[in-house]
């Protein structure tokens, strides 16, 4: 069996060429397959059957932005971005409850000191959920609030329930849900005498 050198078009640009020997006393043959593509090779040499497979590859140096996938500076990762409220959606004064979750979409990180002057000083909910928030903030003008839930976020201290007009929004909570945020301590809750349900799971308490 005579030795023949193939070069075939791969698909995509690529150029594939074929070596094939035969033993002349009819042994099996073997292959050895070179793959050029984008300036990288790939050697990969096979044995037959009957023989132990051995496999070898070489490739070309990744190209640089490769390596850095995934990567950014520390100023545009998400937690650093400051975005309030009013950049994630519409506040409106004359909302008694707002609601904002951020599994999809934009995520808020500051809630802004003077959050309670956006929104109705009449609002009663107020559920940021599945957002960034580090502090507690902007909640002291709210002297109706019933119910507050910063659930999943990233606060790690209870501040600003009692800073409001007559111990507000403290005063007038019902219901508040901390839960899978990093707080270590609870004690700020006795500032809500009308608590009827608090909830802190995965809360991190100490």
């Amino acid at each position: 069996m005579t030795t023949e050198d193939q070069k075939e078009e791969a698909p995509h640009g690529e150029t594939m060429e074929n070596a094939t020997t035969g033993a002349e006393s009819g042994g099996t043959a073997a292959t050895a397959v070179v793959v050029v593509n984008n300036n990288e090779t790939v050697d990969a040499t096979t044995a037959s059957d009957d023989d132990n497979t051995t496999r070898r590859a070489r490739l070309g140096e990744l190209p640089v932005e490769w390596t850095q996938m995934g990567q950014c500076d520390d100023a545009d990762a998400p937690v650093n971005v400051i975005r309030y409220p009013s950049e994630v959606t519409e506040i409106s004064k004359d909302d008694d409850e707002i609601m904002i979750v951020g599994t999809a979409g934009k995520k808020i990180t500051r809630i802004g000191p003077t959050f309670y002057q956006e929104a109705s000083p009449q609002l009663k909910k107020l559920i940021f959920r599945s957002h960034l928030i580090k502090v507690m903030e902007g909640l002291d003008g709210f002297t109706q609030l019933e119910l507050l839930e910063l659930y999943d976020n990233m606060v790690d201290e209870l501040k600003n329930l009692n800073d409001g007009e007559q111990g507000a929004p403290g005063r007038t909570l019902l219901n508040l849900d901390m839960s899978y945020n990093v707080i270590r301590d609870m004690k700020p809750v006795e500032c809500c005498p009308n608590l009827q349900e608090l909830c802190t799971y995965q809360a991190y308490l100490d």
